[in-house]
């Protein structure tokens, strides 16, 4: 029943209850501490944009699991999620979302993720990738917009759609972000795709 509906759903614009995908993602989030240190312990293999060494990786990791925990917990518009888990993090980790290093290792951390995610090839892990690249997006525009000033508003509407994104969309997205890992890059439809 579950692939079905994110095969149906996903990258369309078709009306859905907007909590059907984070109540299906909840397993996925759960286990982001797990991945978070496969790629850390790795042996010399690309982590995917993640930036390491970070002395304060593990107070950014707390926060990522809070952001993660408030997020599935809520079952409502994708907006509800968002400010449940803002709420949460600013309560619990007010000092981490006025730190611009802090918050580009979270941005790196939910990219790495979604990547790691997207290269499975499950599409429950493409849904999972999709959720994680939202919530990369937001941070990224959240340091833009509130510690360096050069941005007027978060764009809601592409966090939206990348939450809701096809394989080939979140592909792209990734590949701008994530420059350093030429893991994306395999794959030569997806440069074929790319380049028409």
């Amino acid at each position: 029943k579950n692939n079905k509906m994110v095969e149906e759903g996903r990258g369309s614009n078709e009306a859905r209850e907007p909590a059907e995908g984070v109540l299906e993602l909840q397993t996925g989030l759960d286990s982001l501490d797990l991945q978070m240190q496969r790629l850390q312990i790795g042996s010399g293999k690309c982590r995917h944009g993640l930036i390491l060494p970070f002395h304060a990786a593990s107070e950014c990791e707390e926060f990522v699991a809070t952001f993660n925990t408030e997020f599935s917990a809520v079952q409502g518009p994708i907006s509800d999620c968002f400010q449940a888990s803002i709420f949460a993090t600013r309560k619990s980790h007010a000092e981490v979302w006025k730190d611009a290093a802090k918050m580009e290792w979270i941005v790196s951390a939910f990219v790495a993720n979604a990547t790691q995610l997207l290269l499975s090839g499950n599409i429950a892990d493409v849904a999972a990738a999709g959720v994680r690249t939202s919530f990369a997006s937001f941070f990224e525009q959240w340091i833009a917009l509130k510690l360096y000033h050069n941005q007027y508003a978060i764009d809601w509407q592409l966090i939206h759609d990348l939450f809701y994104a096809d394989e080939q969309t979140l592909r792209g997205y990734l590949i701008e972000r994530c420059t350093s890992c030429p893991c994306l890059g395999v794959d030569l439809s997806w440069k074929q795709y790319c380049h028409q």
